[in-house]
């Protein structure tokens, strides 16, 4: 009967942690997330498995991993940086014809896995599409036209601004201007801190999101 309750208790706080923590944490974990998931799930078996152990560690534990979460995702949806050390960033596989070599060896991944992916997607020839892309939640996505008789995708959208901050790194990289990035905010009348998403497409027309 004792089990029975501590079970009852430490689910009911574990069920308001993991709400608490927020819906990214129930769905496909990052890596840092998944870690949380373990400790949360071990810190549950301790208080049932050892009677004499206080029921309120168990509890005490659970609440201070899931502040620890709750901050370092604060940090995390505030920092760019941050977010890429914590979760990491997308790394583009394959596009148009051509193999990271690079990225392939750092994320540890050889050719059975991208066809494996390919097939789970409904995939069988690299001809058939245009980008694959290794998310920071190892899932991977495949950018495809509709059909063949549409338009190949020449180049992604390009992220120029995330949550309020110029994507400094990503103009650099594909040579977009700082200047043409900022006469499109002023026409649209906008400032760069009033846009939650902006991107530049494959004809070099910039999008924005408002917040």
């Amino acid at each position: 009967m004792i089990v029975a309750i501590r079970a009852v208790i430490l689910y009911a706080i574990l069920l308001i942690a993991m709400r608490v923590m927020g819906k990214g944490d129930l769905g496909e974990l990052q890596p840092f997330d998944l870690v949380v998931s373990l400790v949360l799930a071990e810190l549950a078996v301790m208080p049932m498995e050892d009677l004499d152990a206080p029921l309120v560690h168990g509890i005490m534990a659970t609440a201070v991993i899931m502040f620890l979460q709750c901050l370092i995702s604060y940090i995390s949806l505030k920092s760019n940086a941050a977010r890429k050390i914590i979760c990491g960033t997308p790394s583009i596989i394959y596009d148009h014809g051509r193999f990271n070599v690079k990225d392939m060896n750092k994320l540890r991944i050889n050719m059975n896995d991208i066809l494996g992916q390919m097939r789970l997607k409904g995939y069988y020839s690299f001809e058939d599409i245009d980008y694959l892309i290794m998310e920071t939640n190892g899932d991977v996505s495949i950018v495809a036209p509709e059909s063949k008789t549409v338009k190949r995708i020449k180049r992604i959208p390009i992220a120029t601004i995330l949550d309020g901050k110029i994507m400094y790194e990503n103009l650099e990289k594909f040579n977009i201007s700082k200047q043409q990035l900022d006469k499109s905010l002023k026409k649209e009348k906008l400032h760069y801190k009033d846009v939650l998403y902006g991107s530049i497409d494959e004809n070099d027309k910039f999008v924005f999101y408002k917040r």
